[in-house]
């Protein structure tokens, strides 16, 4: 199972706005740039929500019983990244955008 979710910088910042991480990398691509960044980054949790709306979608109810979710942040992920999120059958999990995998790990029922 997967989809693909073209990434924005009003995502960034709608995010930020409901967590609250104000962290200037999110917000100021001058400022990500001149850190070595390709533009600024997209928030570590907005990748893990992805994957468990992947999952809730696949396991269905039983996922919120009994679900299990483990993630690595491997990359960043900037504004104009098309990021395919993915579970396969045996429910690795996994983030990747055009530049490579962003995010690994597993979704599952136990």
């Amino acid at each position: 199972m997967e989809r693909t979710i073209p990434q924005t910088q009003e995502m960034f910042d709608a995010y930020g706005r409901l967590n609250g991480d104000n962290d200037i990398l999110h917000y100021d691509d001058e400022y990500a740039k001149a850190r070595g960044f390709r533009g600024t980054l997209g928030h570590g949790l907005m990748y893990l929500g992805y994957v468990a709306d992947l999952a809730a979608r696949k396991y269905g109810k039983d996922w919120h019983t009994r679900g299990e979710i483990s993630v690595k942040f491997v990359a960043p992920v900037c504004p104009g990244d098309e990021l395919k999120v993915s579970i396969d059958d045996d429910g690795h999990a996994q983030c990747e955008s055009q530049f490579g995998k962003t995010l690994v790990g597993y979704a599952k029922l136990v």
